[in-house]
């Protein structure tokens, strides 16, 4: 077997590893290494999130890019926010809002797909089943994971440079962040301390069993969507039910 695996994560690399060592192909060791990811480095990654992957299987002639890409609300209009611009982040990343309202809170949130676009690349090109590549990161959450100093560095911005939310803010936002992320003394987790993510566990155990239809339009849904409805959220049952990814070609390009 000759393998090259990459990612920000140890673990996420050794989930990936290990679908490898049990017979999976590349899209098996690819999905489950991005759902371990998603627990080891929640900021960067996770079933809340969005994506994209290019797919190379030349002994199939496969080539093609998933995009799996967040979906604004259908709720959204292009004026909505018009009047609250106060400007541009200082590094030309972002647009900043009145109340940081695009960066913190549940007006922010946009249709996720990356669970979508998981559960498609393993139909389309995977081998293993739906649980096997759900699991390794549901057990994970329960464990918990240590911080290592890039999380922490992250956690630690502050946001002066860019004129954005501070990240630290983002995560003391929700008491589920608070309990999650912080020492009993209000003080960040630093690194070599472990973050256990018991609801988050719970959540891909759910997600494993059902499939990911659970997510887009059973059970966790519905949950989604009455969380958002009552804290003037946009997102709604709709919103999840009609998310569907796309498809593109790759650009080719020639040097010399």
């Amino acid at each position: 077997m000759n393998a090259m695996i990459v990612a920000p994560q140890p673990e996420a690399v050794e989930a990936g590893a290990l679908v490898l060592k049990r017979g999976g192909n590349a899209v098996d060791a690819a999905i489950a290494c991005a759902f371990m990811q998603g627990v080891v480095d929640p900021q960067m990654a996770g079933i809340g999130g969005f994506g994209s992957m290019q797919v190379y299987m030349p002994r199939r002639g496969v080539h093609e890019v998933l995009e799996f890409y967040a979906r604004a609300p259908l709720k959204a209009s292009p004026e909505m926010w018009s009047d609250l611009l106060v400007g541009q982040s200082r590094d030309g990343f972002a647009f900043l809002l009145e109340g940081g309202i695009s960066e913190i809170g549940y007006l922010a949130v946009c249709t996720p797909g990356s669970i979508k676009g998981y559960a498609e690349a393993l139909a389309r090109y995977g081998t293993f089943e739906w649980a096997d590549v759900v699991a390794p990161a549901a057990t994970q959450a329960r464990r918990g994971f240590m911080v290592r100093p890039h999380v922490h560095w992250y956690w630690s911005q502050d946001g002066v440079d860019t004129g954005e939310v501070r990240t630290l803010d983002k995560l003391r936002f929700s008491n589920t962040g608070r309990s999650i992320y912080f020492r009993s003394d209000g003080t960040v987790k630093l690194p070599g301390d472990v973050v256990v993510n018991t609801d988050l566990a719970q959540t891909l155990e759910r997600i494993a069993a059902a499939g990911p239809d659970i997510f887009y339009k059973g059970e966790i849904a519905e949950e989604i969507a009455a969380d958002m409805a009552a804290n003037r959220g946009l997102i709604g049952t709709d919103d999840l039910a009609c998310y569907e990814l796309s498809t593109a070609q790759p650009l080719w390009g020639e040097y010399r």
